[in-house]
């Protein structure tokens, strides 16, 4: 089965550990993710709460760097906020990244039970269905989406639709067990894909970071397949790192 959850409270818990994952917050927390390893990062540390960034700052070999907002703003005393904009070379190489966000790192929480974890984007859609392939026939593929407080994210369902788009034509294979909710994630991406920036607008999650003065974002989350890297999440501290 492939299928798209449409939040992490819709996770089918008896299912998940016999399951590969990719979850997506598409603005901004995966596209943040992504670049920051593509940019150098040593790895990104995810966190569901600020408290939990704070006490494992001091245990973490430097250089490291607390992250994460709160309504789109920045913690108050942290390193970087949760713009990809931040995330440059030249601040995180070799960093350590501690990261806690509104939604994104949680739905990663709500999902460690998986065989697999992936964080997914626009940016590195195909690399993620590129690192899906292999166990497709062996694991259920789920795409949990972070959804912004408690409701779905158009813009998440987008970036699902995109994964699902380029493994539907990675594989050539036309059996592949897209639930419907994938197919409709699938078409979603399929209307947009020639105007993502537009279509990211229109979205309560879009709106919010207009109205906070991070309109810049959405097309930095928009470049489609802009970076050539999974991103695979390891536990036991939960961290996200490049797979190239």
């Amino acid at each position: 089965m492939i299928d798209v959850v449409l939040l992490p409270g819709m996770i089918n818990e008896l299912i998940l550990p016999q399951s590969q994952v990719v979850v997506f917050d598409v603005l901004r927390a995966s596209s943040t993710i992504v670049t920051a390893l593509s940019n150098g990062a040593r790895e990104v540390r995810l966190f569901s709460d600020v408290d939990a960034v704070l006490h494992a700052r001091g245990s973490i070999p430097p250089p490291v760097l607390s992250a994460g907002e709160r309504g789109c703003v920045m913690v108050p005393g942290f390193d970087l906020g949760n713009s990809p904009a931040e995330y440059q070379t030249h601040r995180v190489g070799g960093a350590s990244v501690l990261l806690s966000t509104t939604n994104g790192t949680r739905a990663v929480v709500a999902a460690q039970a998986a065989t697999e974890i992936f964080i997914g984007s626009l940016l590195n859609a195909q690399a993620t269905a590129d690192a899906l392939q292999p166990q497709l026939d062996h694991l259920h593929t789920l795409l949990v989406l972070a959804g912004t407080d408690g409701q779905i994210a158009q813009e998440d369902v987008i970036g699902a639709g995109a994964v699902l788009w380029h493994l539907l034509g990675g594989t050539y294979r036309i059996d592949l067990p897209y639930t419907d909710t994938a197919w409709m994630a699938y078409h979603c991406f399929a209307s947009v894909r020639e105007r993502l920036g537009a279509a990211l607008r229109l979205g309560a999650g879009g709106i919010n970071l207009i109205e906070g003065g991070f309109e810049d974002d959405i097309d930095l989350c928009a470049q489609l397949n802009s970076k050539s890297l999974a991103v695979r999440v390891h536990k036991h501290p939960l961290r996200a790192t490049a797979v190239l």
